[in-house]
């Protein structure tokens, strides 16, 4: 296990003073959860207000509330023991999932993806990640962990995912199995087209980083890439916020170029995108 701190709270959310006190624990105890022995009811609930709008600022709720996240997070540590196709249900594996949903809500909230990312709950969701089973209940639960890293990857994350890929040892954990890679550039894809109304440079230029660094890796990342790259990032809202960063537009041309070259099918089709005009500013 990787060497993950000792409390779920170190910082109080900057600007608030009312987030935290009694020593690092969260200020109000009127959130979703007042008691651990509610813990196992209330997420699924949750869940579903959250679907329905019926709760402002939900993350705010969670985070603010007395030992919620340290419950919620005793509920993914519990299923460690049964991450064996013998053992995991699916009830328990939608039991974790509603958790999960809770915590991506924490990642993607202005004022608790910071903290969120500060505590490193993410490391715990490692160990889903890293499952190979192809049933529905292990399938789940990669999913909506990748979710929750998704929602990290759109600020600091997409950094981090860089830096992970400069590693030969992050790259091959990245792309072997395939279905991981896969599901990597399934989130790469809905992060860039989530920011169509206002791209974000500093993102983009980190998953592009990314798709360069896979596109050297002929045998495992190239070929995926060529079917995953997505063409919205051709078109002018993402050019015109890239110019403002000439290198990585620069590196996106010469991605283009490189895979209408010859690693895969369809390289006709790709070629036309990489000399499309809507690469220039």
């Amino acid at each position: 296990m990787l060497n993950l701190p000792d409390s779920l709270y170190p910082d109080p959310i900057q600007g608030d003073n009312s987030v935290m006190s009694n020593g690092g624990a969260p200020a109000n105890n009127n959130g979703p959860c007042d008691g651990a022995s509610k813990a196992i009811d209330w997420p699924s609930a949750s869940v579903e207000d959250l679907k329905q709008g019926r709760i402002q600022d939900l993350a705010l709720h969670i985070w603010r509330s007395i030992s919620t996240v340290f419950l919620l997070l005793s509920e993914v540590l519990s299923i460690y023991k049964s991450l064996t196709p013998e053992k995991l249900t699916m009830k328990d594996s939608s039991k974790v999932c509603d958790v999960l949903v809770l915590f991506e809500c924490l990642a993607t909230h202005p004022q608790t993806k910071m903290q969120f990312l500060n505590v490193q709950i993410h490391c715990y969701l490692y160990p889903f990640l890293e499952t190979e089973e192809t049933s529905k209940p292990f399938q789940y639960l990669r999913l909506m962990s990748l979710g929750v890293i998704g929602g990290l990857l759109k600020e600091t994350a997409s950094w981090i995912m860089s830096r992970i890929m400069m590693q030969e040892q992050g790259l091959q954990y990245c792309c072997e199995p395939a279905n991981r890679l896969c599901a990597i550039m399934k989130v790469f894809n809905d992060v860039i087209e989530k920011m169509q109304d206002e791209p974000s440079t500093t993102v983009l230029k980190n998953i592009i980083q990314c798709y360069v660094i896979l596109s050297d890796d002929p045998s495992r990342g190239c070929l995926l890439l060529r079917s995953f790259i997505p063409p919205i990032l051709t078109t002018a809202p993402y050019i015109e916020a890239l110019c403002a960063r000439p290198i990585t537009l620069k590196n996106l041309q010469d991605l283009f170029q490189k895979l209408s070259m010859g690693c895969g099918p369809n390289a006709e089709a790709v070629g036309d995108v990489a000399g499309s005009s809507h690469l220039d500013c």
